[in-house]
Protein backbone atom coordinates (compact mmCIF):
# COMPACT_ATOMS: atom_id res chain seq x y z
CA UNK A 1 0.00 0.00 0.00
CA UNK A 2 1.16 3.59 -0.74
CA UNK A 3 1.44 5.89 2.05
CA UNK A 4 -1.13 8.98 1.62
CA UNK A 5 1.01 12.24 0.11
CA UNK A 6 0.43 14.61 3.49
CA UNK A 7 0.13 17.77 1.67
CA UNK A 8 -2.96 16.48 0.07
CA UNK A 9 -4.79 16.02 3.56
CA UNK A 10 -6.88 18.92 4.79
CA UNK A 11 -4.54 21.43 7.08
CA UNK A 12 -5.77 20.61 10.40
CA UNK A 13 -4.75 16.47 9.45
CA UNK A 14 -1.30 17.73 8.24
CA UNK A 15 -0.72 18.96 11.51
CA UNK A 16 -2.07 16.00 13.67
CA UNK A 17 0.82 14.11 11.61
CA UNK A 18 3.27 17.10 11.96
CA UNK A 19 2.25 15.64 16.22
CA UNK A 20 2.56 12.04 15.47
CA UNK A 21 6.39 12.38 13.76
CA UNK A 22 7.43 14.84 17.05
CA UNK A 23 6.48 11.85 19.17
CA UNK A 24 7.81 9.17 17.18
CA UNK A 25 9.99 10.33 14.24
CA UNK A 26 9.24 6.49 12.34
CA UNK A 27 5.61 7.18 12.45
CA UNK A 28 4.11 6.49 8.67
CA UNK A 29 1.29 7.00 7.17
CA UNK A 30 1.70 3.62 5.21
CA UNK A 31 -1.31 1.97 6.21
CA UNK A 32 -4.01 4.52 5.91
CA UNK A 33 -6.03 5.95 3.42
CA UNK A 34 -8.11 8.96 3.11
CA UNK A 35 -11.50 9.96 1.97
CA UNK A 36 -14.21 12.32 2.42
CA UNK A 37 -15.59 9.26 4.67
CA UNK A 38 -12.65 9.84 7.05
CA UNK A 39 -9.28 8.61 8.05
CA UNK A 40 -8.97 4.36 7.67
CA UNK A 41 -6.05 2.40 9.33
CA UNK A 42 -6.04 -1.03 7.07
CA UNK A 43 -3.42 -3.83 8.98
CA UNK A 44 -2.93 -6.05 6.10
CA UNK A 45 -4.28 -9.23 7.39
CA UNK A 46 -6.73 -7.96 9.72
CA UNK A 47 -8.72 -5.65 7.64
CA UNK A 48 -9.85 -2.12 8.34
CA UNK A 49 -10.20 0.02 11.55
CA UNK A 50 -12.45 3.27 10.82
CA UNK A 51 -13.65 5.28 13.84
CA UNK A 52 -17.37 7.04 13.17
CA UNK A 53 -18.42 8.27 15.98
CA UNK A 54 -21.58 9.88 14.32
CA UNK A 55 -22.91 6.73 12.15
CA UNK A 56 -21.48 3.84 14.61
CA UNK A 57 -24.47 2.78 16.48
CA UNK A 58 -22.98 0.12 18.05
CA UNK A 59 -20.30 1.67 19.59
CA UNK A 60 -21.36 5.40 20.23
CA UNK A 61 -24.74 5.05 20.26
CA UNK A 62 -26.72 3.91 23.30
CA UNK A 63 -30.26 3.03 22.76
CA UNK A 64 -32.39 3.17 25.72
CA UNK A 65 -29.78 4.60 28.61
CA UNK A 66 -31.13 5.50 31.33
CA UNK A 67 -28.82 9.13 31.82
CA UNK A 68 -27.55 9.52 35.14
CA UNK A 69 -28.91 6.30 36.26
CA UNK A 70 -26.66 4.27 34.50
CA UNK A 71 -24.16 3.01 36.58
CA UNK A 72 -20.85 4.28 34.84
CA UNK A 73 -22.31 7.85 35.81
CA UNK A 74 -23.45 6.59 39.80
CA UNK A 75 -19.57 5.28 39.39
CA UNK A 76 -18.15 8.97 38.29
CA UNK A 77 -20.07 10.48 40.72
CA UNK A 78 -22.17 12.68 38.32
CA UNK A 79 -25.16 12.71 40.71
CA UNK A 80 -22.51 14.02 43.15
CA UNK A 81 -21.14 17.02 41.56
CA UNK A 82 -18.37 15.00 39.58
CA UNK A 83 -17.75 17.31 36.63
CA UNK A 84 -14.45 17.07 35.10
CA UNK A 85 -13.08 13.19 34.23
CA UNK A 86 -9.77 12.51 32.97
CA UNK A 87 -9.77 9.26 30.88
CA UNK A 88 -6.54 7.98 31.12
CA UNK A 89 -6.99 5.14 28.78
CA UNK A 90 -8.94 6.79 26.07
CA UNK A 91 -8.48 4.07 23.76
CA UNK A 92 -11.52 4.25 20.89
CA UNK A 93 -13.77 6.80 23.49
CA UNK A 94 -17.13 4.83 23.80
CA UNK A 95 -17.24 5.38 27.52
CA UNK A 96 -15.67 8.79 27.64
CA UNK A 97 -18.08 10.05 24.67
CA UNK A 98 -21.04 8.73 26.50
CA UNK A 99 -20.42 10.17 29.33
CA UNK A 100 -19.78 13.49 27.86
CA UNK A 101 -22.96 13.11 26.05
CA UNK A 102 -24.33 13.34 30.39
CA UNK A 103 -22.71 16.69 30.67
CA UNK A 104 -19.02 15.36 32.13
CA UNK A 105 -16.30 17.74 30.56
CA UNK A 106 -13.75 15.47 29.34
CA UNK A 107 -10.30 14.79 28.16
CA UNK A 108 -7.67 12.10 28.03
CA UNK A 109 -4.76 11.00 26.68
CA UNK A 110 -3.64 8.37 24.27
CA UNK A 111 0.16 6.86 24.01
CA UNK A 112 -0.36 5.17 20.22
CA UNK A 113 -0.12 7.31 17.61
CA UNK A 114 -2.09 5.53 15.32
CA UNK A 115 -4.96 5.16 17.57
CA UNK A 116 -4.58 9.18 18.46
CA UNK A 117 -4.30 10.33 14.96
CA UNK A 118 -7.32 8.33 13.76
CA UNK A 119 -9.41 8.97 17.05
CA UNK A 120 -8.62 12.80 16.84
CA UNK A 121 -9.78 12.61 13.57
CA UNK A 122 -12.98 11.06 14.49
CA UNK A 123 -13.84 13.90 17.11
CA UNK A 124 -13.33 16.78 14.30
CA UNK A 125 -15.44 14.90 11.72
CA UNK A 126 -18.10 14.58 14.59
CA UNK A 127 -17.31 17.91 16.01
CA UNK A 128 -16.98 16.85 19.51
CA UNK A 129 -14.62 18.79 21.76
CA UNK A 130 -12.29 16.57 23.80
CA UNK A 131 -8.98 17.43 24.71
CA UNK A 132 -7.23 14.41 23.80
CA UNK A 133 -3.33 14.53 24.40
CA UNK A 134 -0.97 11.83 22.46
CA UNK A 135 1.11 11.32 25.66
CA UNK A 136 1.98 8.13 27.98
CA UNK A 137 -0.72 8.03 30.84
CA UNK A 138 2.08 7.35 33.71
CA UNK A 139 3.68 10.34 32.06
CA UNK A 140 0.61 12.69 31.97
CA UNK A 141 -0.51 12.11 35.44
CA UNK A 142 2.57 12.49 36.92
CA UNK A 143 1.67 16.42 35.40
CA UNK A 144 -1.85 16.02 36.67
CA UNK A 145 -0.48 15.16 40.19
CA UNK A 146 0.98 18.21 40.48
CA UNK A 147 -1.78 20.50 39.14
CA UNK A 148 -3.47 23.22 41.11
CA UNK A 149 -6.71 22.27 39.22
CA UNK A 150 -7.36 18.30 39.14
CA UNK A 151 -9.65 16.58 37.19
CA UNK A 152 -12.57 15.30 39.44
CA UNK A 153 -12.26 11.79 38.26
CA UNK A 154 -9.50 9.79 36.47
CA UNK A 155 -11.02 7.42 34.29
CA UNK A 156 -9.26 3.68 34.10
CA UNK A 157 -10.34 1.06 31.68
CA UNK A 158 -6.53 -0.72 31.29
CA UNK A 159 -6.75 -3.65 28.48
CA UNK A 160 -5.15 -6.63 29.22
CA UNK A 161 -4.32 -10.06 27.24
CA UNK A 162 -7.20 -12.40 26.21
CA UNK A 163 -7.00 -16.02 27.91
CA UNK A 164 -6.28 -18.75 25.13
CA UNK A 165 -9.66 -20.39 25.47
CA UNK A 166 -11.84 -17.32 25.31
CA UNK A 167 -13.32 -16.20 22.23
CA UNK A 168 -11.75 -14.00 19.77
CA UNK A 169 -13.24 -10.31 20.10
CA UNK A 170 -14.42 -9.09 16.94
CA UNK A 171 -11.96 -7.51 14.34
CA UNK A 172 -11.77 -3.53 15.10
CA UNK A 173 -11.18 -4.68 18.70
CA UNK A 174 -8.49 -7.77 17.16
CA UNK A 175 -6.66 -4.67 15.15
CA UNK A 176 -6.58 -2.22 18.07
CA UNK A 177 -5.14 -4.82 20.40
CA UNK A 178 -2.65 -5.28 17.75
CA UNK A 179 -1.64 -1.80 17.74
CA UNK A 180 -2.03 -0.92 21.09
CA UNK A 181 -1.07 -3.63 23.58
CA UNK A 182 -1.91 -4.46 26.30
CA UNK A 183 -1.69 -2.66 30.05
CA UNK A 184 1.10 -4.28 31.47
CA UNK A 185 1.61 -1.33 33.76
CA UNK A 186 -2.03 -0.91 35.38
CA UNK A 187 -1.16 -1.26 38.74
CA UNK A 188 1.26 1.32 38.63
CA UNK A 189 -1.47 3.23 36.50
CA UNK A 190 -3.90 3.08 39.31
CA UNK A 191 -1.33 4.21 41.65
CA UNK A 192 -0.59 7.19 39.53
CA UNK A 193 -4.03 7.84 39.43
CA UNK A 194 -4.50 8.22 42.82
CA UNK A 195 -2.56 11.00 42.94
CA UNK A 196 -4.04 12.75 39.72
CA UNK A 197 -7.42 12.76 41.01
CA UNK A 198 -9.46 14.80 43.01
CA UNK A 199 -12.14 13.28 44.58
CA UNK A 200 -11.91 9.57 42.70
CA UNK A 201 -10.62 6.91 40.62
CA UNK A 202 -12.80 4.66 38.74
CA UNK A 203 -11.69 1.55 36.91
CA UNK A 204 -13.62 -0.72 34.71
CA UNK A 205 -12.95 -3.98 35.18
CA UNK A 206 -14.54 -7.24 33.59
CA UNK A 207 -17.52 -8.53 36.35
CA UNK A 208 -15.60 -11.59 37.51
CA UNK A 209 -12.03 -10.31 36.86
CA UNK A 210 -9.57 -9.67 40.33
CA UNK A 211 -9.26 -6.22 41.81
CA UNK A 212 -6.55 -3.99 40.04
CA UNK A 213 -5.20 -2.79 43.30
CA UNK A 214 -5.61 -2.39 47.22
CA UNK A 215 -8.25 0.42 48.64
CA UNK A 216 -11.47 -0.27 46.44
CA UNK A 217 -14.06 0.97 48.76
CA UNK A 218 -16.98 0.49 46.00
CA UNK A 219 -18.47 -1.28 42.60
CA UNK A 220 -21.18 -0.91 40.65
CA UNK A 221 -22.18 -4.08 38.77
CA UNK A 222 -23.09 -5.06 35.35
CA UNK A 223 -24.21 -8.36 33.56
CA UNK A 224 -20.70 -8.22 31.94
CA UNK A 225 -18.66 -5.57 33.48
CA UNK A 226 -18.14 -3.94 36.69
CA UNK A 227 -17.01 -0.21 37.91
CA UNK A 228 -14.84 -0.30 41.00
CA UNK A 229 -14.47 2.99 42.77
CA UNK A 230 -11.19 4.42 44.62
CA UNK A 231 -11.43 7.42 46.70
CA UNK A 232 -8.68 9.61 46.82
CA UNK A 233 -7.56 10.11 50.54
Amino acid sequence: MNAINVSSLPLTLQQLFRACLEKDPQFSLQNFDYSQEGLVYKDPQLGELKIDILNDSVNYQRQGHRGKQEIIAKAVGLNKGNKTIFDATFGLGQDALFLMDLGAQISGCERHPVIWLLMKEALLRADKSIELILEDAMSYLKVLSESPQKPDVVYLDPMFPHKKKSALPRKEMQIFRKIAGDDIDSEQLLSAALSAARDRVVVKRPLRSPDLGKGKIHSFEGTTVRYDIYKVL
